[in-house]
């Protein structure tokens, strides 16, 4: 045998390429198109409700500064740059970039990883920090509006907020966040698990 019949014969031989990695991208393809639409609808959600909470805070602030101290008006300056600073961070994790999930390429599937860190940083502590600093402002914002009630109306108004808050936060915690985070923890051990047998 020659030298081109055994060039013929090494490039006529099929690239050994593990079997299950288009079962594996099959797989991961929908469980992140079927995470993308959820996240999407979430995001929507909270954009439209933060929306309301803008205007809301502008009619109190138009109708009621007259008179009010600095805590009134800066904490609801702050709650605007905070609301506006967690829209930004929900948006980030969702991924706008078009890949064809046929042809899975190492650099596409680093920026997926990227982006569930980033979601699962957003469940995990995002949260938390916004929902510690939301608190400060409405407790800023109830030193102002509740100056002139009793003890009795400070105590429910300042008592009421933390509990509803911290309450919420852990309620969420056990309930939607740990399906969320399940559901973002195995997308990213499916995706790092492709990763590996494409690399390898």
């Amino acid at each position: 045998m020659n030298f081109e019949e055994l060039q013929k014969n090494w490039r006529s031989q099929p690239i050994d390429m593990p079997e299950d990695i288009p079962a594996l991208n099959d797989k991961f393809a929908r469980q992140w198109q079927k995470q993308q639409r959820e996240l999407m609808w979430s995001n929507i959600g909270v954009t439209l409700g933060f929306m309301g909470a803008f205007i809301v805070f502008g009619w109190v602030y138009i109708s009621y500064h007259n008179g009010r101290s600095i805590f009134f008006g800066g904490s609801i300056l702050f709650m605007y740059a905070l609301l506006s600073v967690y829209l930004w961070i929900i948006w980030k994790g969702m991924v706008y970039k078009k890949n064809d999930p046929t042809l899975p390429g190492k650099e596409y599937l680093e920026h997926l990883l990227k982006k569930l860190y980033w979601r699962r940083k957003t469940i995990t502590t995002f949260n938390w920090v916004y929902s510690v600093l939301l608190w400060l402002a409405l407790m800023f914002y109830g030193i102002d509006v509740t100056s002139g009630g009793s003890i009795l109306f400070k105590t429910v108004y300042f008592t009421a907020t933390t509990i509803y808050i911290f309450g919420m936060m852990i309620l969420m915690k056990y309930t939607k966040q740990k399906k969320q985070l399940k559901k973002t923890d195995q997308l990213i051990s499916d995706l790092q698990e492709l990763k590996y047998k494409i690399e390898n």
